[in-house]
């Protein structure tokens, strides 16, 4: 009996063991599946533009350091860009990563227009080569936005915005408000030169009628002309009246700017190369008697003190220390780096527009 209660407890406690094993197994494999999830969201990358079977895409990162809140594209030999890609409330944020997605007709690049948050003014890129371009990152360097291009072969290059694209929305409205005002000069002087050929056919239309009048009438005219004015002459008075058509004077407006100096580099030598010799001593035999160094001049002592004693004379040498070359140094030459200046700094005038010197209004370059 015992041991049918040992059995069962054993067993008992078996099918516990394996139903948590299995509710642990079923947790581990639902936490896997949310974290799973959770990254697929995070490597998620939003896109700009619709999607079509003929569009391209390429991926831009904003490394602009603010928000990017305009963007608009189009093909290079199109006339106006698209509406704003970005809809109402969205922008890209600093660091982050889109893919674009756009259409360009064959044989055209892409023209981009991009502006940041806060500005009012936009950058415009005009055709912007795509062809094996890996990604391209928009930076802003001194004001200006740059579009930083890779290939897939790694070379690198950074475009710049065109020149008139940083203007603001301001400046374009006033050079099209200077444009809409030269049209409408255009436009009165041709409807003056019209009136005045006008006036000219109907005054000879005039002439031709007084002529084929009779005397009378013309002596009646006579009287009536000399006392008081013809209607003809104050029709001339009232023309003569009206203030002259304003015509622009645009004198040409400059700024300065500075130009920095341009210099290079160079190697200037500074000490030659030269053999420094070197000295060491050695002993040498000399006469006592008439004091010539025997070792130097390659005479055998002997013989020399011999000679000394024929003549008579006492014989001896002495040995004494002389310096002599042991060998030389040899030193390279010496340069050193020097700026050389190729052109100082100066200044230049640089043409910014127009101004008409009577009315003041200004027209781009």
């Amino acid at each position: 009996m015992k041991t049918k209660q040992i059995l069962m407890a054993g067993a008992l406690a078996l099918s516990m063991v394996l139903s948590g094993g299995m509710l642990s197994g079923c947790s581990n494999s639902s936490t896997k599946d949310t974290k799973t999830t959770e990254v697929a969201k995070k490597k998620e990358v939003k896109t700009i533009g619709q999607k079509t079977k003929d569009s391209k895409s390429l991926k831009f990162t904003n490394n602009t350091g603010k928000k990017i809140t305009v963007f608009e594209t189009k093909s290079s030999t199109e006339e106006n860009f698209s509406d704003n890609l970005l809809e109402d409330g969205d922008a890209v944020k600093n660091k982050e990563q889109r893919t674009l997605y756009y259409e360009v007709k064959e044989n055209d690049k892409l023209d981009v227009k991009i502006g940041l948050q806060d500005q009012d003014k936009t950058f415009v890129f005009k055709n912007v080569d795509t062809t094996d371009t890996k990604k391209v990152d928009v930076s802003l360097k001194d004001d200006k936005v740059n579009l930083d291009v890779t290939k897939k072969d790694g070379s690198t290059a950074t475009l710049t915005p065109s020149e008139d694209s940083a203007k603001t929305e301001d400046e374009k409205k006033e050079e099209q408000e200077v444009k809409q005002e030269e049209k409408k000069e255009e436009k009165k002087e041709e409807t003056a030169k019209a009136d005045s050929s006008n006036k000219s056919n109907t005054s000879e239309s005039k002439k031709d009628n007084t002529a084929s009048t009779t005397n009378t009438s013309s002596n009646k005219n006579n009287t009536s002309s000399s006392s008081k004015p013809s209607n003809s002459s104050n029709s001339s008075n009232s023309n003569s009246s009206k203030p002259a058509e304003h015509t622009h004077n645009w004198v040409a407006q400059y700024k300065t700017v500075n130009v920095p100096e341009k210099g290079h580099n160079e190697q200037v030598l500074v000490q030659a190369a030269y053999d420094e010799p070197t000295y060491g001593y050695e002993y040498h035999s000399f006469c006592n008697t008439c004091g010539l160094d025997l070792t130097a001049n390659g005479i055998n002592d002997a013989q020399h003190v011999k000679q000394h004693m024929l003549n008579g004379e006492g014989g001896s040498t002495t040995q004494k220390p002389v310096e002599v070359q042991t060998g030389t140094i040899h030193h390279e030459a010496v340069y050193e780096t020097r700026y050389v200046v190729d052109s100082p700094a100066t200044t230049k005038q640089e043409l910014t527009g127009y101004k008409c010197s009577g009315c003041g209004k200004t027209k781009a370059n």
